[in-house]
């Protein structure tokens, strides 16, 4: 039978763990409220993730504040540390996807941190750290910037082709609505500047700004007003130029040196 202090042991530690859950809940109500209002507010998205990577940070530096060793001469060297490490996680919410070789590279960072630590004196900063990265993991998944290749592969395998191919791909196949969407990737443009910069005249251009706006990629303020990109159709050419960087943007280079060659 246990004695009374193993037993107040346990109860500390069901206690830790306890808040530690609470915790993580708070957080992700609190990251699903500010998508609620990033929805209802169309902030741009570099600045609700300078919001989300700005209250990041201040957690992590919160966190390392209150659960790293007090008294440790090396204290102010690991949280430095700690901290440029948990600042490059953040820098990844930048892109537009973070690959699972992103993540384990941050990840091998930390594991050669921790090879170096003294064993059971380090422990309690380890674990902190730990928890805060996988917090930060967990917010790009949120985000819907990370998926792991078998969470990747599991997503494949529900995929809808019909919906895919009719709200996603046809819309964006055709190189005048292409055109369309890259003259609103900065700003928002009126009919008769969308005609200028595309050189679509009248009805052809009202046909594609009208595929456009059925498929949810751009919306015309007030009625008559100007045309922007919606959150969706902003995520899908981020998406089609990261896919055309990462498959074709080097081919071409490759090609267009090649035939320099004599």
């Amino acid at each position: 039978m246990p004695d009374k202090s193993d037993k107040h042991a346990l109860e500390r530690e069901l206690g830790h763990l306890r808040e530690r859950v609470d915790e993580i809940s708070c957080e992700l109500k609190s990251i699903t409220s500010m998508l609620k209002g990033y929805e209802a507010e169309q902030l741009g998205r570099f600045q609700f993730f300078e919001l989300l990577r700005g209250e990041a940070r201040q957690k992590a530096e919160t966190r390392l504040d209150a659960g790293m060793a007090k008294r440790c001469d090396m204290r102010p060297e690991c949280r430095q540390r700690f901290m440029e490490l948990l600042d490059e996680n953040l820098s990844l919410l930048d892109r537009p996807r973070i690959s699972e070789e992103d993540v384990k590279r941050q990840s091998d960072k930390l594991e050669t941190l921790r090879s170096k630590a003294v064993p059971g004196r380090c422990d309690g900063c380890f674990e902190e750290v730990g928890t805060l990265f996988k917090q930060q993991t967990e917010l790009m998944r949120q985000l819907n910037l990370y998926r792991s290749r078998e969470e990747a592969r599991e997503n494949i395998d529900v995929l809808p082709e019909e919906r895919v191919v009719k709200d996603l791909l046809d819309p964006l196949s055709n190189p005048q609505r292409m055109a369309i969407m890259k003259s609103l990737n900065r700003s928002a443009r009126s009919f008769s500047e969308l005609s200028e910069l595309t050189r679509l005249r009248g009805g052809h251009l009202l046909f594609h700004l009208q595929r456009l706006s059925g498929s949810g990629m751009i919306a015309q303020n007030g009625g008559r007003g100007d045309y922007s990109l919606t959150p969706r159709g902003l995520t899908a050419l981020e998406m089609v130029n990261d896919l055309y960087q990462r498959t074709l943007a080097g081919d071409g280079e490759a090609s267009i040196e090649e035939r320099a060659v004599p």
